[in-house]
């Protein structure tokens, strides 16, 4: 591996330093051992003298002679550490202004109207009569599964979104995905990524797990989603071209708009022709669970509630912006979500989280951004580019004369 440049050893020094202020802040290191372990023995550094370190570290970044494509990277990656830093210090930052920083996008609301749009398609669609929650709730219900079959479900969706990976984008030698059973959460699935090509997958049991989720959690979650991603760049960012600043995944930063933009697109990359997934859910993984399924019902259903994805950001607006209260926010989700109480108060919760409150957007701006790109310069080329090289939501808006606002 080549040198480490010294800038890139700072900018990992500060992320390791803010994450013992804010565990979880970074969500991955692979990067030299004796770099965390200096860290981890040094006294607790005063957010203010971190606040120090990343304005000397943003006007090295400035003046280090990057080619453009780095040095934009680390400019956003530090430029929302830095607001990170703001609110850790307890600055009351407008809550648009913070979302702006830490992931290089406008933040925008989704009128209720296009809700109530797809609302009125769902309930066109639903079997049964009556209430539309209670008839959503019956229709979810034939998809869960016993705990005994939620691994080898996975699985086999796992082994299937790596096959069609492998035949489309191609991957290093020794990589692999592990699959873990956990609870207590407030997510519904993560990927721990370690490093060396290997990733840890958690499934979160607190709710039920659904087959319908299956193929789109594997693809998000591995194949050719976060591990998919986390393992090209290793290779070709970190091992090959030695730049140390992506031995580490920082949480709230517009890398991690990038890589759930990816991981939300994920499934429809390998499954460009919806007949493939229609059929392969329909003769393969619905009989592998013993369900009958009318899988052209579901990805209708699908499609025609994808507007009801951008539910959250509407939520972080309302709990953040206009403080509205939990129990009107929980409601909001219950009736425009077609939840349950306890998955609509789950909803509510992970926008509280101060780790999440703006991440929210992710999921659906990187979306949005790379449906974009992908409708004016082409899925593949679009997809290998971003899972390839350190892009910024800007230079993907760029590239394609988007706009930031998406």
């Amino acid at each position: 591996m080549p040198s480490h440049d010294p800038i890139a050893e700072e900018y990992v020094l500060l992320a390791l330093r803010m994450d013992r202020h804010s565990p979880g802040l970074v969500d991955a290191y692979i990067g030299p051992a004796e770099l965390k372990a200096s860290v981890e023995a040094e006294p607790l550094r005063p957010l203010g003298a971190l606040a120090d370190d990343a304005a000397r570290l943003a006007e090295a970044v400035c003046g280090a002679g990057f080619a453009a494509e780095r040095a934009e990277f680390l400019s956003k990656q530090v430029g929302a550490m830095q607001m990170t830093l703001r609110r850790l210090r307890g600055e009351d930052v407008p809550y648009v202004e913070e979302v702006q920083a830490c992931f290089d996008i406008t933040p925008a609301r989704t009128p209720e109207s296009e809700f109530d749009q797809a609302l009125r398609k769902v309930d066109s669609l639903l079997p049964g009569r009556g209430d539309l929650a209670q008839r959503q709730l019956e229709w979810k219900h034939q998809f869960e599964l016993p705990s005994a079959s939620v691994l080898p479900v996975m699985e086999a969706a796992l082994a299937e979104v790596r096959r069609r990976t492998m035949d489309m984008i191609g991957l290093p030698d020794r990589e692999s995905v592990e699959l873990e059973l956990v609870s207590g959460q407030p997510w519904s699935g993560y990927n721990w990524y370690l490093g060396q090509g290997r990733s840890r997958v958690q499934i979160n049991t607190d709710l039920p797990v659904r087959t319908d989720d299956a193929l789109d959690f594997m693809a998000h979650e591995g194949y050719p989603g976060h591990h998919t991603e986390c393992v090209l760049k290793e290779q070709l960012l970190y091992q090959q071209a030695g730049q140390l600043e992506h031995s580490v995944a920082v949480l709230l930063a517009p890398e991690c708009l990038i890589a759930e933009g990816i991981a939300t697109v994920a499934k429809d990359v390998i499954f460009l022709d919806p007949q493939e997934k229609a059929s392969w859910l329909g003769n393969v993984l619905y009989p592998l669970a013993a369900m009958q399924v009318d899988v052209g019902l579901q990805l209708e259903l699908e499609r025609v509630s994808e507007p009801l994805s951008r539910l959250s950001d509407n939520v972080g607006f309302m709990l953040h912006q206009d403080g509205k209260p939990e129990a009107e926010v929980v409601e909001y989700v219950r009736h425009y979500g077609l939840r349950t109480a306890l998955e609509a108060q789950r909803t509510v919760a992970f926008v509280n989280n101060p780790l999440y409150r703006a991440y929210i957007f992710n999921y659906s701006h990187g979306r949005r951004l790379l449906k974009q790109a992908f409708a004016a310069r082409g899925v593949l080329d679009i997809f290998r580019w971003v899972l390839t090289t350190p892009v910024t939501p800007s230079s993907v808006a760029a590239r394609v004369g988007a706009s930031s606002e998406v």
